[in-house]
């Protein structure tokens, strides 16, 4: 009854109102521990997402052990972020990339990291600035990227971002696009949804989701 009552109405704890967060802060034993987290994350970073596609981005990144991960969009580390570094850790290998465009936001995502869970920072880098200005040099350096989680502002941006990362993506190499319904995602679609090297492994949309993809390349290239 508790899953049902709050997991139906808002995305994550931080989309919550006030009156509702206290009354979760009553009812949240009622939930099993890990379910819980996928909703809450770590109470004091705040984090976007809602609890399906933080699962999902989760379980993706614990099945596939991907070393080189880069993500599009900090914002204060408490959503994509998370899931996605505490996957790594719990792996024991991998390094997540991240980088936002709001110098501040991304100086206090790395501020709650070393308050609050500097048992991540091992398994994250934070950046500072426009995702194609800071990583074509992180590419070089890192040869490749097994995971990539798309989250930018604009269609012209988000495809620009993928063309960036293409040449480093390899047979087997995961991207998640967050808002694969939006404007922001309507040049980038099309593309993954009909280039015969990629296969689309999972979509949710609403009411769990406002729209993600997890699209997998090809382990053999249909078009080589």
């Amino acid at each position: 009854m508790t899953r049902r009552l709050f997991f139906s109405n808002a995305g994550s704890y931080h989309a919550l109102t006030p009156p509702r967060r206290m009354l979760w802060r009553l009812l949240r034993r009622a939930v099993p521990a890990q379910e819980r987290w996928f909703f809450e994350g770590q109470i004091e970073i705040p984090g976007q997402l809602w609890f399906a596609d933080r699962k999902a981005i989760y379980q993706t990144v614990k099945a596939c052990r991907p070393r080189a991960v880069f993500e599009i969009g900090t914002w204060q580390g408490g959503g994509s972020t998370l899931f996605i570094t505490q996957a790594l850790c719990e792996n024991g290998v991998g390094r997540l990339h991240t980088v936002e465009l709001d110098p501040d936001k991304q100086a206090q995502a790395v501020e709650n990291y070393r308050r609050y869970r500097p048992d991540l920072l091992p398994f994250v880098e934070f950046h500072s600035g426009s995702s194609t200005d800071v990583y074509p040099s992180v590419l070089r350096r890192e040869g490749r990227a097994d995971l990539l989680f798309l989250d930018g502002l604009g269609d012209e941006q988000s495809l620009a971002e993928f063309e960036m990362f293409a040449p480093y993506l390899k047979e087997g190499a995961i991207v998640i696009a967050h808002d694969w319904f939006d404007v922001k995602m309507s040049l980038l679609r099309p593309l993954l949804e009909t280039d015969l090297s990629w296969q689309i492994k999972q979509i949710l949309k609403l009411p769990h989701s406002v729209g993600l993809a997890i699209v997998q390349k090809n382990q053999t290239d249909p078009q080589q």
